[in-house]
């Protein structure tokens, strides 16, 4: 499965959490019609994550884009785009 093929439209950002000692960043997603699950990008050497908000209120994912390798780009549909550069990610539903 390719980053921007995630089933993702819509799903819900609940949170995210960095650990700076690991490198990594985790995004626990609530995807439409599944279960939770957790993005991970692990060895991040980059973190944008706007709250600007411009086409108002939203914590839900409009697309996805990763427009080079290692760069990726969670567009909200509040108008912020998350950018994330790491080498590794993961999809998968999060563990009880």
């Amino acid at each position: 499965m390719t980053f921007t093929s995630l089933p993702l439209h819509d799903a819900l950002l609940a949170f995210v959490y960095v650990s700076w000692e690991a490198e990594r960043c985790d995004l626990r997603l609530r995807p439409v019609g599944l279960p939770d699950h957790l993005l991970v990008f692990e060895g991040f050497t980059h973190l944008e994550f706007p709250r600007r908000e411009s086409w108002g209120r939203s914590s839900s994912i409009n697309t996805l884009a990763q427009p080079h390798e290692g760069v990726f780009e969670i567009e909200l549909q509040s108008g912020d785009v998350i950018r994330i550069e790491a080498p590794h990610w993961s999809f998968s539903p999060e563990s009880e």
